[in-house]
C-alpha cells in the first residue's frame, strides 16, 4: 500500500514538473512573441522592459498556462503511457509527440469556442505550433522524472514525502504567484442611494436590445439584435416597425447584429434616420451604416453609406453612431478581434472611428483624406471596441467609451487624426492576465480622460443636459455590462472630479443609455429579456 501510494505520488510529482516546464517556456514565448508584434509598430522594448515583462506574465499568466497545459497534457500522458510506458527505448518520442498534439487540440479548441482570443501567441498558425512544441517540453521532462524516481527506487532510496512534497509545491507556487500578481481592484466607487431616483419600467422583454433613440411623438426607437426595431410608446405599448427594405443582418449571439438607431435633427421635417449592423456570415462578417426615412412605421429610402471590408470574427465591431454639430457622420469601428494590430493599420477601418457626411461621402477635411494608402474616412484610430460616442451639447467636443480586454477600458476625448493606442499603450491586460503591451502612456499617442482597470465594459455613453438632475449638467453616464451599473463621471470645468453608480441595486447589465427631452435618464438593459427604463430624481437636487 505504501509502495503504490509513493508511485502515485511520483507520478503526480513529475507530472506537475512537465505541466510547470511547459506553462513557463510556453509564457516566455507568448510574451517574446507579443513583445515582437509591439516593436513591429515602432514601439522601442528596452531590455529592462522586456525582462520586466516577461516575469510579471510568468507570475501572471503562468499559473494560468499551468492550468492549459495540465489539461493538454493529462489525456497526452495516459494514453503515452498505454503504448509505450516509460522505461521503453521509444518512450520519450511517444510522450513527446502526444504532448504536442494534445496541446495544439487544446489551444485549437480554446481559439474555436472562446469569442476572444484565449491566447493571442496562438493567433497565428505557425506561432500556434510554436506554442504547441512547448509541450514536446513537458513530455521529455515527464519522462525523465518517472525515470529518474525509478533509478532512485531501485537503488532502494524511497522517495515517499519527497514527492507528495515536490507535487505539493508545484501546485501551491502557481496559486501563490497569481494571487500576489493579480490585479487589484480598483478604488471603491461611491453608490447613489436608491432611495434618491425613482426607476420606471417603460418595456420589458425585449429580445437583446441594443440601442434606443427618441422620437418627437414620444415614442422610443429601440434595435433588437436579431434585427427587430420597436417604437415603445411611454405606456409600454409597441410597434413593430417594417424593415423589410433594410439589407440582410447577419446576427451572431450577444456579439453582433442589428446595433445601432440614431434619428436625424431634422428628423421632424425629413423622417430621417441612421443604423448600423452587421452583415455576411460567420467567418466573413462586415459592419455596415445605412440611412433610411421612417414613414408610418415602416422604412423607406434605405441607402446604404459605408460598409467595411469583411473580418473573420465577429468580436470586436463597435458599431455606434455620432452626429456631430457640423453636418458630419462618425462610426464607430473595432479591431475585429481576431487580429489586434489592425487597429494601427490604416489602410483598413478596423479599430478606428470614421467620418462621413451624412450622404456618404467622405469629407474633404478628413485628416487622411489624400494621404498615400490611408483610408480618407478615418477620423482617428488605434481604438480597441467603442461602444458610446456622444458630443457634448456645451463644447462640441466628441467623446467616447471604449472596452479593453481584462481592464484598460476608457473614456477618450477625439481629436481629428489622433492616434489612441491600442494595442500599443493601453492599462489593460489579456483574458488570460498576460500583458498586452508594456507600455500605459507613450509620447505620439493620446491619453485617455479616464481608464478603468479592473474592467467595468462600458456599453454607451451620454452626456447629461438640462431638466431632471439638473446638477449633472456635463457629466458622462456610463452604462457598464460587467459591473451591472450605471456610473456618472462627475466633470468640474472638464475635467472628472469623481465618480458615482446608479442601479447597482439591480444587478443587470446595462447596455444603452440617453438623456430624454426632460432631463430624465433612459437605460436598456441588456440580455434575452431586456428592460426599458426610466431614471428621474425622488427629492429635489441641492
Amino acid at each position: 500500500m505504501l509502495a503504490s501510494t509513493s508511485r502515485l505520488a511520483s507520478c503526480f510529482a513529475a507530472f506537475m514538473l512537465a505541466a510547470v516546464t511547459t506553462a513557463v517556456l510556453a509564457s516566455i514565448l507568448q510574451t517574446q512573441l507579443n513583445l515582437a508584434a509591439i516593436t513591429a509598430l515602432g514601439a522601442e522594448v528596452t531590455g529592462a522592459l522586456r525582462a520586466w515583462t516577461m516575469l510579471e506574465d510568468l507570475a501572471r499568466f503562468g499559473p494560468i498556462m499551468v492550468g492549459i497545459a495540465a489539461g493538454a497534457l493529462l489525456p497526452a500522458f495516459v494514453i503515452a503511457h498505454r503504448i509505450a510506458g516509460i522505461s521503453s527505448r521509444q518512450s520519450a518520442v511517444v510522450f513527446a509527440v502526444l504532448a504536442f498534439v494534445s496541446l495544439c487540440s487544446m489551444f485549437w479548441l480554446m481559439r474555436s469556442v472562446i469569442p476572444m482570443p484565449a491566447i493571442p501567441g496562438t493567433r497565428d498558425p505557425w506561432h500556434h505550433l510554436l506554442m504547441a512544441l512547448t509541450g514536446v517540453a513537458g513530455g521529455l521532462t515527464y519522462v525523465a522524472a518517472m525515470r529518474s524516481m525509478a533509478r532512485r527506487e531501485a537503488g532502494g532510496r524511497r522517495l515517499g514525502w519527497r514527492a507528495h512534497a515536490l507535487g505539493l509545491l508545484l501546485v501551491l507556487a502557481p496559486v501563490v504567484s497569481f494571487v500576489v500578481a493579480a490585479p487589484r481592484a480598483a478604488e471603491p466607487v461611491v453608490d447613489v442611494d436608491p432611495r434618491t431616483y425613482d426607476v420606471e419600467v417603460i418595456a420589458e422583454g425585449l429580445d437583446r436590445p441594443w440601442s434606443l433613440a427618441p422620437l418627437p411623438d414620444g415614442r422610443l426607437l429601440v434595435t433588437e439584435m436579431r434585427g427587430r426595431l420597436l417604437a415603445i410608446a411611454r405606456d409600454g405599448r409597441r410597434a413593430v416597425i417594417a424593415t423589410d427594405a433594410l439589407p440582410p443582418i447577419h446576427h451572431q449571439g450577444r456579439t453582433t447584429g442589428l446595433l445601432d438607431v440614431v434619428t436625424d435633427p431634422a428628423f421632424a421635417d425629413n423622417g430621417r434616420l441612421y443604423l448600423s449592423m452587421a452583415y455576411g456570415e460567420r467567418g466573413a462578417i462586415g459592419t455596415r451604416l445605412v440611412r433610411a426615412t421612417l414613414r408610418d412605421d415602416r422604412l423607406d429610402d434605405v441607402q446604404v453609406l459605408f460598409e467595411t471590408p469583411p473580418r473573420p470574427s465577429a468580436g470586436n465591431s463597435g458599431g455606434r453612431i455620432a452626429l456631430p454639430g457640423d453636418g458630419s457622420l462618425v462610426l464607430t469601428l473595432g479591431d475585429g478581434s481576431a487580429r489586434r494590430e489592425e487597429a494601427q493599420n490604416l489602410s483598413n477601418p478596423l479599430g478606428t472611428l470614421v467620418r462621413l457626411d451624412r450622404d456618404g461621402r467622405v469629407p474633404a477635411d478628413n485628416p487622411f483624406m489624400g494621404v498615400s494608402g490611408a483610408c480618407p474616412e478615418i477620423l482617428s484610430f488605434g481604438h480597441r471596441n467603442v461602444q458610446g460616442i456622444a458630443v457634448d451639447p456645451a463644447s462640441g467636443d466628441l467623446f467616447v467609451s471604449e472596452h479593453g480586454p481584462r481592464g484598460g477600458d476608457e473614456i477618450n476625448r477625439i481629436v481629428a487624426g489622433g492616434n489612441y493606442g491600442w494595442p500599443v499603450v493601453t492599462d489593460g491586460i489579456d483574458y488570460p492576465f498576460a500583458r498586452v503591451s508594456p507600455f500605459s502612456s507613450l509620447a505620439g499617442y493620446r491619453d485617455p480622460e479616464l481608464a478603468w482597470t479592473p474592467s467595468i465594459a462600458p456599453a454607451g455613453l451620454a452626456i447629461h443636459r438640462g431638466g431632471h438632475f439638473r446638477a449633472w449638467n456635463g457629466d458622462l453616464l456610463v452604462p457598464a455590462l460587467k459591473e451591472r451599473a450605471l456610473r456618472r463621471v462627475v466633470r468640474r470645468d472638464g475635467v472628472v472630479v469623481r465618480q458615482e453608480r446608479l442601479l447597482h441595486e439591480r444587478g443587470e447589465r446595462l447596455r444603452d443609455v440617453r438623456v430624454d427631452a426632460d432631463g430624465a435618464i433612459l437605460v436598456l438593459t441588456e440580455g434575452e429579456a431586456g428592460t426599458l427604463l426610466r431614471v428621474t430624481p425622488r427629492m429635489s437636487e441641492g
